[in-house]
């Protein structure tokens, strides 16, 4: 699998109109990934890149400044949500909302070690943000970053009282 960069899609949601946001499992494979950059990283985890379980590593650039991130087990995840801090902020209409929350839980998850992906649950009408961890041992994992609740999205199903019409995973 070649190397996606997911900046164009997320430059795509940034320009959809964002809604309120209010408060199936596959068996995992363990991948764990290497990335290198020239230069400090962003703090947006979407410049990353990841390598799929036929390849070892992918870098970017070459530096000493490498990051290793790895598809936890269930039992990290509960962990570090547990102590993520991000679940406290206050929710801002218009200034910190459902994806901020998510974008702060995937950073903060990086920055552990731990691969998380943002995910968008699409709706007719707007959408709302989520991540999620492809554990070890349960498969795809849901986190709700405004709760630190595991969900369970489905397309056709609802979330917040919304049909989902769509699920958009970014690795």
């Amino acid at each position: 699998m070649r190397n996606r960069f997911i900046l164009p899609l997320l430059a795509i949601l940034l320009l959809l109109p964002w809604s309120a946001c209010a408060y199936d499992n596959d068996t995992a494979q363990q991948n764990i990934v290497r990335i290198q950059a020239t230069e400090p990283l962003p703090t947006w985890s979407v410049y990353r890149t990841y390598a799929d379980s036929t390849a070892s590593s992918d870098s970017v650039g070459s530096s000493s400044q490498a990051i290793e991130l790895k598809n936890p087990t269930f039992e990290e995840v509960r962990d570090f949500i547990l102590r993520d801090p991000t679940s406290r902020k206050e929710f801002v209409l218009n200034q910190y909302e459902c994806r901020h929350f998510a974008t702060d839980v995937n950073n903060n998850a990086n920055a552990k070690g731990l691969r998380c992906a943002f995910v968008l649950l699409c709706y007719d009408r707007g959408q709302h943000a989520v991540v999620a961890f492809d554990t070890t041992d349960r498969g795809l994992v849901y986190i709700e970053p405004q709760t630190d609740v595991a969900i369970h999205p489905e397309v056709g199903g609802k979330y917040q009282g919304k049909e989902i019409i769509e699920i958009l995973i970014a690795w």
